[in-house]
């Protein structure tokens, strides 16, 4: 599969008024990060050339109830990623959902000294990388997460003005 061949549908709710999110720009980096996943996309049985990603961007109490109850951990986290995969008619494969809290991000961006905007961009590419596969409950799952992270991470163009706070 060639990057001209990848179509990527990328669907974004938000439901946190605490944010305002460019839509298009977050729709554009998702589509640069999984081209850049091709080899990922590949090695999916029955993927297709088009994927389907959703993106739901949640308060801090909604992202802490969703990690407590998928996780059992009882605190807010950057973003959650419930692969999906599956085909569907008209759409392609479907890779997931990724559910996202930007004030979880923003403190996270805070504490490592990173953009908001480097921040989520990072994030996305950890979460997308859950849906094509990708894990680290041991060390050797989490060395090869993290080497696929940074190498899609360092080919990226992040744009400036993700997503911001309300005003």
């Amino acid at each position: 599969m060639k990057e001209s061949d990848l179509s990527v549908h990328c669907h974004i709710e938000t439901s946190d008024p605490g944010w305002v999110v460019d839509e298009g720009k977050l729709r554009r980096l998702v589509g640069q990060c999984l081209g850049f996943m091709q080899r990922d996309l590949i090695g999916i049985p029955d993927m297709r050339h088009a994927v389907a990603v959703s993106c739901f961007v949640v308060p801090t109490d909604r992202m802490q109830h969703l990690n407590r109850q998928h996780r059992q951990i009882d605190a807010p986290t950057d973003m959650l990623s419930f692969p999906l995969g599956y085909a569907a008619p008209g759409t392609g494969w479907v890779l997931g959902d990724i559910v996202i809290c930007l004030d979880a991000v923003a403190d996270k961006a805070g504490a490592s000294g990173n953009s908001l905007d480097d921040q989520l961009a990072f994030s996305m590419v950890h979460s997308l990388l859950h849906l094509v596969g990708y894990d680290h409950t041991s060390e050797r799952e989490r060395g090869a997460m993290e080497a696929r992270e940074e190498a899609v991470f360092d080919q990226l163009s992040v744009p400036s003005g993700l997503a911001r706070r309300a005003p």
